[in-house]
């Protein structure tokens, strides 16, 4: 019975990772369509698929942002960088556990600008 217990889902659940660090390389983005609900309206996502892995992630709005600010407005330009998934527990706050994208593969701000004081 534990088959049918487990999630059929095709993208990756926080609640199912929680306490691990993921590292994934991004092979396609495309835009997933959610039909309105009662609590919530119509709406489009980003769905993020990752090199030799059977499930996605849906994108929240904060998680777009960091990627848009990573790698640039453009989706395409996401394709194969390399990001660290890690879940944070947002129970307190009525959302239960959600994931938190990080860029891996980006370069930092350079600080060894000269300054003349």
């Amino acid at each position: 019975m534990t088959k049918y217990a487990e999630s059929q889902s095709k993208d990756l659940k926080a609640a199912e990772f929680d306490g691990k660090n993921l590292r994934v390389r991004i092979a396609s983005v495309a835009i997933q369509h959610f039909d309105a609900t009662d609590q919530q309206a119509a709406q489009d996502k980003p769905r993020l698929t990752f090199v030799g892995k059977e499930k996605g992630l849906i994108l929240n709005s904060t998680n777009t942002q960091t990627l848009v600010k990573a790698y640039g407005p453009n989706s395409d330009a996401w394709l194969h960088h390399e990001i660290g998934l890690t879940t944070k527990d947002y129970s307190d706050k009525g959302f239960g556990h959600g994931w938190i994208v990080t860029p891996l593969d980006v370069k930092g701000p350079d600080f060894n600008d000269e300054i003349p004081f």
